[in-house]
């Protein structure tokens, strides 16, 4: 086998990185056994047919004369058949056979009827594609969106690395490539340009380049201007040279991916959304401009896997970025998710991500420019980058981010998300991925409350949908770090994870927390949050601007809520150890964090997840925890979990005082709370449960720092161990006559 490297290949630019599939392309054509590969440098690789005569020289010299001889013929043929029309006339003497009714129109001596009614592309229509031979067809076809996606209409889409068909404005791509196939082929300038080949492929030979193009359009960066060099021109035109060769092969190499486009529409169907052109973000220009960016993301390959071009063109057709099983990757932020997702068996290795990005326009609309933004691995960084595909599976089930591409508003709003969701691929870790949870979080509440984007949404007459639930265990172990390391982070989760109660008969069930955060209610037989019509008239308290008497709000809603239930709606699927709630009474943990925390940790599916993963331990004899807090948590126990045949206390008293949340109703609604614990007992593992005298008698003595988060922390569900620990603290036994003026509970 004769081996060949072509170095001029490589991703500094789309079009150098395009050039190597041009190269392929035609290579592959020629001789269809060769196999192909990119080495550590992204240089393209070909292995040619050992029956090849001589040594790889004479290999490299008859690779280069077959490139020159194709490309030029493929340049002419392309530039003819896709030149756009021009508007004519019929211009026939006059009268004209074609049109009796004609008559003269000024000084216009021949017929005036149009024939050619505007300056038109081929490629826009459909049915003009047949009139092309097969080879032309096929790259007519490459140029726009398959037909298929668009239910046969006959006005086709263009792609985005063809922008208006390849007219746009005053650029034209194949009047770019007839240019390049002429400057190549005149006899004058033969040599020249095979020197202007060999550089394009080997990066050989004088890079001062005699036969070059205005040009390279969203392939080749234009031209850099500079300003304050301390020179007289500072518009440096002959900085980036473009060969005429290197156009070529790249727009040879754009039109081997056929039918690369997957579009985002309202509904996501069950087809392999590829290969590698998505839609990016949308960018706001200015007030009321937006831009739209389009990414594509061309794969590389290593040598341990070497493929010949019809393998590589039947694994471009066969490969699918999926979220899920069931959800496709519909957006370039979420395929770089379900990249990184994949296992050793994908058929690529690294994806070169390149940004179709929109400058901002001046006197005239300057063309879009392919921007590298870095690669995507295959596998990602282990496991870690793994969980990012399954943590967003939910949302390419639902396809809830299509409903951001109604308008270029609610396409700027969804932007945040997908910039957090490339970091997090980027760079993973628990604060990236914390970062896409807000970010998800900020979103859902745009289109859920009054405001600019539920109103784009609803004169579309869509009804803003929910963010779906999110798999609990998955998020988790993303932020398995920030439950590790950080209290706020434990008791946001538990807060968080809080359940709801099923309906009872004539009764409406309460559902999980986020029902009080988010104008949602919980659909449990479809396991989906679903937005009331009309909303909710009661008014939504949860914005953080308070954060403590968001809190207080919660507390007092959800009780007011099942007043009618045989139990409290305040159940939880995780819980949080007692040294981080005495942490958090004593002021040593922020409660904004911890209310910002628990909103995010209420987007996950708790009532579905397991819940026996991930649990803390009990905190056992190591935490110190007021007494107050001790006598209010037990007696909230007794209506959270109550004993059998017994119904909840229903002091609302108590909630009503912690809602003020000033130290002398704190007080006071701990008292009532201990001597309601004396009348119906602890919570205790088994019958009869100690009451009256066995329970500890005190004062509760609570400092202003305590009162004030006191409704915080009676909120956030602890374990059952812990519970009965705290029992056991006040539990006095029957030979103690004592009366306890003060105490201290440690559990």
């Amino acid at each position: 086998m004769t081996r060949i490297v072509f170095r001029g290949v490589s991703p500094r630019s789309l079009g150098d990185l395009l050039k190597g599939y041009g190269i392929m392309a035609i290579v592959g054509e020629e001789w269809p056994d060769a196999l192909f590969w990119w080495d550590d440098a992204f240089h393209l690789v070909a292995e040619l047919p050992s029956d090849m005569a001589g040594d790889a020289e004479t290999a490299r010299r008859a690779v280069e004369k077959r490139l020159y001889e194709i490309a030029l013929e493929w340049g002419r043929g392309v530039a003819k058949a896709f030149r756009p029309t021009r508007r004519r006339s019929c211009n026939k003497p006059l009268p004209c056979s074609d049109h009796p009714q004609a008559k003269a129109k000024g000084m216009k001596k021949g017929c005036p009827v149009i024939v050619v009614p505007r300056r038109d592309s081929p490629l826009k229509r459909a049915s003009e594609h047949d009139a092309f031979e097969p080879s032309l067809a096929r790259w007519a076809r490459a140029i726009v969106v398959p037909f298929g996606m668009h239910d046969e209409a006959e006005e086709t889409k263009a792609h985005p690395l063809f922008p208006a068909h390849g007219q746009e404005g005053s650029g034209d791509y194949f009047s770019q490539i007839e240019k390049a196939a002429e400057k190549a082929a005149k006899k004058a300038a033969r040599t020249a340009a095979k020197q202007a080949l060999r550089w394009s492929l080997f990066a050989e030979g004088n890079p001062s380049l005699q036969i070059r193009l205005d040009s390279g359009y969203l392939f080749f960066p234009e031209s850099m201007k500079r300003y304050a060099t301390g020179i007289s021109s500072w518009e440096r035109e002959k900085d980036a040279p473009r060969s005429a060769w290197c156009f070529l092969l790249a727009l040879r190499g754009a039109m081997l991916f056929s039918g690369s486009l997957r579009r985002l529409r309202w509904g996501r169907r069950s087809y392999p959304a590829f290969p590698f052109v998505f839609e990016g973000s949308t960018v706001e220009l200015g007030a009321g401009k937006y831009f739209r960016n389009d990414e594509l993301h061309l794969p590389t390959w290593t040598a341990d896997r070497p493929r010949t071009l019809g393998e590589f063109e039947m694994q471009v057709r066969q490969f699918q970025a999926r979220l899920s099983a069931r959800g496709f990757a519909a957006t370039a932020a979420e395929f770089r998710a379900a990249v990184v997702g994949r296992g050793a068996g994908a058929a690529f290795d690294i994806f070169h991500r390149f940004v179709l990005e929109g400058r901002r326009p001046g006197q005239r609309t300057p063309m879009p420019q392919g921007i590298s933004r870095g690669v995507t691995r295959v596998g990602g960084r282990g496991g870690a980058s793994g969980h990012l595909r399954l943590m967003l599976a939910p949302l390419a089930e639902t396809g809830w981010l299509d409903q951001f591409a109604l308008s270029h508003k609610l396409g700027a709003a969804r932007a945040r998300v997908e910039d957090c969701i490339h970091v997090a691929v980027d760079e993973p870790g628990f604060e990236a991925y914390r970062g896409v949870l807000d970010a998800l979080w900020d979103l859902s509440r745009s289109i859920l409350l009054p405001g600019a984007l539920r109103r784009d949404l609803e004169d579309a007459r869509r009804t803003p949908r929910p963010l779906p639930p999110l798999p609990a265990r998955v998020w988790e172990e993303a932020l398995r770090d920030g439950l590790a390391s950080d209290a706020s982070y434990r008791l946001g989760r538990a807060i968080g994870s809080i359940l709801g109660v099923e309906a009872q008969s004539g009764h409406a069930g309460v559902g999980p927390v986020l029902e009080h955060m988010l104008p949602v209610r919980y659909d449990r037989a479809t396991r989906s949050w679903k937005a009331p019509d009309p909303p909710p008239s009661r008014p939504l308290r949860w914005a953080g601007l308070e954060p403590l008497a968001d809190f207080k709000a919660l507390l007092w809603y959800r009780w007011f809520d099942s007043a009618d239930f045989d139990r409290l709606p305040f159940a939880g699927a995780r819980s949080a150890p007692l040294g981080d709630i005495a942490a958090l009474l004593r002021g040593q943990v922020d409660v904004r964090e911890v209310h910002r925390l628990a909103g995010l940790f209420a987007l996950l599916d708790w009532q579905n997840s397991d819940p026996g993963w991930c649990q803390p331990g009990a905190s056992g004899s190591v935490a110190t925890v007021p007494p107050a807090y001790a006598a209010l948590r037990l007696w909230f126990e007794l209506g959270i979990k109550p004993a059998p045949d017994s119904r909840p206390p229903r002091d609302g008293e108590v909630v009503r005082l912690l809602s003020i949340g000033q130290t002398e109703q704190a007080q006071r609604a701990a008292a009532r709370a201990l001597s309601r614990l004396r009348l119906d007992g602890l919570p205790w593992d088994e019958e009869p449960r100690p009451m009256g005298k066995a329970v500890a008698s005190f004062e509760p003595v609570v400092p202003d720092v305590e009162a004030a988060r006191l409704a915080v922390a009676l909120m956030v569900p602890i374990a059952r161990k812990d519970v009965i620990a705290l029992s056991q603290r006040l539990w006095v036994a029957a030979e103690e006559t004592k009366t306890l003026k003060e105490m201290e509970v440690t559990s």
